[in-house]
């Protein structure tokens, strides 16, 4: 009965720690996505007006669109402008709609799994309280959960500091039912808005959040490891025997 309630407080300890990192991982895909400012600022950053062909003025306007409407809150993706000759500009064709369409489908779908994920690590926290008596199975699952992630996401890390463009591509292919994520910077006004550098950006800030919960995570683990050492050390055995005391001074003597 002990060895199945050390496996089950292992297995809950192991996706407790997972679970946290989901959870941070997709609010912050969707947190970044309906943040207006922070666009804002990237995308002139990484593409300033001499680059994507976007007035300098309209950047915030430009990002409240792509925000509000990977975040659901407009029905289309399009951006209107005139310019200083009066003219009406169209930013962006069919094709790259097409593809912000596929983007606010992952982003709805990061959303969802946020309020999925969120109340499954509230439910493992409470099974780790009823657990707490096998603090040593919950802290060697959290660090196996730690480790875990931490290979996945150095392979992931090493893998795009190597080459960023396979990565990008598999992601893509992964990821969208169509190649209208092949965009032609010379004719595409979003690839201009968003090149390289810019997801390179988006990707480190997704990485820090993620670190931040998984340290997280394995302090907590290392605290509970120390507490269960803690009590194993101060619990008196059952069957240990007390030593016994010499009953006279000679007898002390000889001992």
């Amino acid at each position: 009965m002990n060895r199945t309630k050390e496996r089950i407080a292992s297995a809950v300890g192991f996706c407790l720690l997972w679970s946290m990192i989901l959870f941070v991982l997709f609010a912050a895909v969707y947190n970044i996505s309906g943040d207006e400012a922070l666009l804002s600022a990237e995308m002139h950053r990484h593409a300033p007006p001499k680059v994507s062909g976007l007035p300098e003025d309209r950047y915030p306007y430009m990002a409240h669109m792509i925000a509000t409407y990977l975040t659901d809150r407009r029905p289309g993706f399009q951006y209107y402008y005139t310019d200083a000759d009066g003219n009406l500009i169209v930013c962006f064709q069919p094709h790259e709609a097409e593809h912000m369409a596929d983007c606010r489908n992952l982003v709805r779908l990061a959303g969802t799994l946020r309020w999925i994920l969120g109340p499954i690590a509230l439910l493992l926290m409470a099974a780790c309280v009823v657990l707490r008596k096998e603090r040593k199975s919950l802290s060697l699952g959290m660090r196996i959960g730690f480790y875990s992630a931490a290979g996945v996401f150095a392979a992931l890390l090493i893998w795009g500091l190597i080459s960023f463009d396979s990565l990008f591509t598999v992601f893509h292919r992964l990821l969208f039912t169509n190649d209208g994520w092949l965009l032609d910077a010379s004719t595409d006004m979003l690839i201009r808005l968003m090149p390289t550098s810019f997801f390179v950006s988006m990707g480190i800030k997704l990485l820090l959040a993620v670190l931040a919960v998984a340290l997280l995570g394995f302090v907590a683990a290392k605290m509970l490891q120390m507490a269960g050492g803690s009590e194993e050390e101060q619990e008196m055995p059952e069957n240990a025997e007390m030593p016994e005391m010499p009953e006279t001074a000679e007898a002390a003597q000889n001992a």
